[in-house]
């Protein structure tokens, strides 16, 4: 690159450094500020909101509680469920009235419901389910299909046109029930007989009315649900309230209740249940839709998800622009079927999906702000939070577009991106002439070089100017000559170099063949010894002999290992009859690891076959109290501390049992995917801190139990993400996870584990871990 361009490159790079780090900070502190201001004011609308909705369902707990022990309500009860099971009695139909009124019944429910639960896409298999009884019928028949009011205004009749005890009760309260539901907004009030699950009154007298919630059509609902929970509590003012699903009785509508018994005195005589009142829950968070009076814009709101990651209340998108709301769910691929379900029942609630970042994190018990993708798959500004409203595991979302809270740091991007263009312009027009100015006589001068570079040493350099171009002129001339008298000295030093690189090189390679034949030799000796170790270890095949299944994960750090496993038998016998037969397994990390730890093992090993085989002894505990006892005689004289963490466990073939001493490393039994941990005893096998005797523990198993056996080298392994530790934790719970699978198949997982949390790190430790199906 030419020095002009050179030049005029270096002004138009500084000024551009210059203006787009000013930019850049300009920008970023504006949004910086407005993402806070913005967040600060999504957390004061979530707070808000929270205390607003957890509020009101305390109001609807206090209120159903009260109602549950007012007397009117329990005399209510009473009067209606005797009327319920008496009516039969009392009006003494016929078959062939009880004919016609079923046939009246059938008529009504096909032209008030079923036509209205078909649009609203229930299947037929759920509509035919619909049944009632004798009782059912003539209630059904009084209060439903002969009711002279519409559908949806039922609650008006007062009094049906017969003499029964139960007419009498639903004239006497009806009255007070139905302003109770006005006043407070409810959707529906149900009284149930405990005994029989008989919905004895509603308000509306939907489809449900009179049927039961223990053997009748709607014994599967969320209300059912609710009445059973509440129907087993033994005290007073104990409340269930069940999340929001579909409910057949409410042509299928997303419905919630909450549900309370009833007691007269100490004696319960029914469950008394409330239907949610939507239109509630939907002002509170969309603040009666006006959203902009909160400080929500023209694209936030606040909203309820339930566990099931759907919405609790209505997406102000579907209140505000259904038909663009539905586009965008057409566009996400939503389900065809849930989009045709929120256009028939012209609600989002219980059906459209927000299963994004915010509010994963809210259900989880997470309060906290973040920007993610919402449920339209539009970037949106969070701030959400767990509700604490009884037994309902919901969150809230408080939101807005990212679009919309950024809209006045954009306009300043924009013009500041326009200011900068102009500024660039101007910048590289000046350096362009200014570079020309300077760059004249240095191109004299390179012509001048150029010649001297190709070995023309006669040119003529022109000197005489005062600056530094001058400068460099006349010190091109004295290079001119200095360079002649350098050729001819380069010429003899280059002779004599060529001699001594010649002898150096000779040296060198001499030197790396020693090196390199004394490290064949190490490794030689190493992997021989590795041979030695390997012979010393327990065999497969005399493993497979007594632990039918099993597997061994065995990875040395170097070639060979401090970890090891052994195994050994110990068998008496008594007039041709066997009095002993036990078998002992070992997993230990001995002291270091590499050819130290090697040693150590070998050691460790022949102190263990000494105490089991030599000295007779039995116990787990006692072969490690002998084997620590050997260690701090011969090693530890001087102050040394190496020996060894393990476990040794016996199974003794005939007591049937399974007994285990273990030094810091504890096995762990997994049954059913549960996890079973045993003590060790917190002392090192050889000169510790401790030296107490070692504990024995026996071990409780069942059929398809999983022992396993390990040393740390497995949880003590970095890795992952973040460079840490694997853990015993986890180690334990991939082991539960995959305890059901066979043992080739859990040592691949284990091993494949491993491998991929330590990634391209070193492997700091010996591994050794042994599982065993009993």
């Amino acid at each position: 690159m030419k020095i002009g361009v050179k030049i005029a490159s270096t002004f138009f790079l500084i000024a551009f450094l210059s203006m787009a780090v000013i930019s850049v900070i300009s920008y970023l502190r504006a949004k910086q500020s407005l993402e806070k201001q913005s967040f600060e004011k999504l957390t004061a609308v979530r707070e808000m909101k929270a205390g607003q909705i957890e509020d009101y369902f305390q109001i609807i707990n206090d209120q159903i509680t009260t109602c549950a022990e007012n007397p009117m309500v329990i005399d209510a009860m009473k009067d209606l469920k005797n009327g319920f099971n008496s009516i039969n009695e009392e009006l003494k139909f016929s078959k062939e009235q009880l004919q016609v009124i079923e046939n009246r019944v059938d008529n009504y429910i096909d032209s008030q419901y079923i036509s209205r639960l078909r649009k609203n896409l229930v299947p037929d298999s759920q509509i035919n389910q619909i049944t009632f009884d004798d009782k059912s019928l003539v209630l059904q028949d009084l209060y439903g299909a002969s009711n002279p009011y519409k559908a949806d205004e039922k609650n008006n009749l007062l009094s049906a046109n017969d003499a029964s005890s139960y007419t009498k009760a639903h004239a006497k309260y009806h009255g007070l029930l139905k302003n109770f539901l006005d006043k407070f907004g409810y959707y529906d009030i149900f009284l149930i007989d405990h005994e029989t699950g008989n919905i004895v009154y509603t308000v509306y007298k939907e489809v449900d009315f009179t049927t039961s919630l223990i053997t009748g059509p709607f014994r599967n609902t969320n209300l059912a649900t609710a009445f059973k929970s509440a129907n087993g509590d033994t005290k007073k003012g104990l409340t269930k309230l069940v999340d929001f699903q579909p409910y057949i009785a409410s042509y299928n509508a997303q419905a919630s209740f909450i549900t309370c018994p009833i007691f007269d005195g100490d004696k319960k005589i029914g469950v008394l249940a409330f239907q949610m009142p939507i239109d509630k829950i939907n002002d509170i968070m969309t603040n009666k839709q006006n959203w902009s009076k909160v400080g929500l814009g023209n694209s936030g709101e606040t909203y309820i998800v339930g566990k099931d990651y759907t919405l609790r209340n209505q997406s102000r998108f579907l209140i505000e622009d259904s038909i663009n709301y539905f586009h965008i769910l057409e566009d996400i691929q939503v389900d065809k079927n849930t989009i045709e379900k929120i256009k028939q029942f012209r609600s989002s609630i219980g059906l459209q999906v927000a299963k994004t970042k915010g509010s994963m994190e809210a259900l989880q018990g997470i309060t906290d702000t973040q920007t993610f993708p919402d449920y339209r798959g539009v970037r949106v500004l969070s701030a959400f939070k767990p509700l604490k409203i009884m037994d309902m595991q919901w969150g809230l979302m408080s939101e807005i577009d990212e679009a919309e809270a950024f809209e006045n740091v954009t306009t300043l991007r924009n013009n500041i991106i326009i200011a900068f263009a102009c500024l660039l312009i101007l910048v590289f027009i000046t350096s362009y002439f200014v570079s020309r100015e300077i760059t004249r006589p240095l191109k004299e001068l390179t012509v001048d070089a150029l010649e001297l570079a190709k070995g023309n040493m006669e040119v003529e350099i022109i000197t005489g100017k005062k600056d530094e171009i001058g400068v460099l002129a006349s010190s091109f001339k004295t290079m001119q000559s200095s360079i002649n008298a350098l050729i001819n000295d380069l010429r003899h030093i280059n002779h004599n170099l060529e001699d001594k690189v010649t002898e150096r090189t000779a040296e060198i390679v001499e030197q790396k063949n020693i090196i390199q034949e004394k490290q064949k030799e190490i490794v030689d000796s190493i992997h021989y010894a590795q041979r030695i170790q390997t012979t010393i270890l327990a065999k497969d095949e005399y493993l497979n002999k007594h632990l039918p299944q099993h597997f061994v994960l065995f990875k040395p750090k170097a070639i060979v290992s401090g970890d090891f496993y052994w195994a050994t038998t110990k068998v008496s016998s008594y007039n041709e009859s066997i009095t002993d037969n036990r078998f002992y397994l070992t997993v230990c990390d001995s002291t270091g690891h590499g050819v130290p730890g090697a040693f150590m093992s070998l050691l460790n090993i022949s102190f263990l076959n000494e105490a089991i085989r030599d000295k007779n002894i039995a116990e787990p505990n006692e072969i490690l109290n002998h084997v620590r006892k050997r260690l701090i005689k011969y090693i530890s004289q001087e102050g040394g501390q190496d020996g060894m963490d393990g476990i040794i466990i016996c199974f003794d073939r005939i007591n049937q049992t399974i007994t285990y001493a273990a030094a810091h490393n504890a096995p762990i039994v997994v049954r059913d995917n549960q996890i079973i941990e045993f003590k060790a005893d917190k002392m090192p096998i050889g000169m510790g801190i401790k030296t107490d005797p070692f504990t024995l523990h026996q071990i409780e198993v069942q059929k398809d139990d999983m022992i396993y056996l390990y040393t740390d080298g497995y949880a003590d392994q970095f890795g992952g993400p973040k460079g840490k530790k694997f853990k015993y934790k986890t180690l334990n719970n991939l082991l539960a996870e995959i305890s059901k699978g066979s043992m080739s198949m859990q040592r691949d997982k284990l091993n494949t584990a491993f491998e991929d949390w330590r990634g391209e790190l070193e492997q700091i430790d010996d591994v050794c871990l042994i599982g065993i199906r009993i």
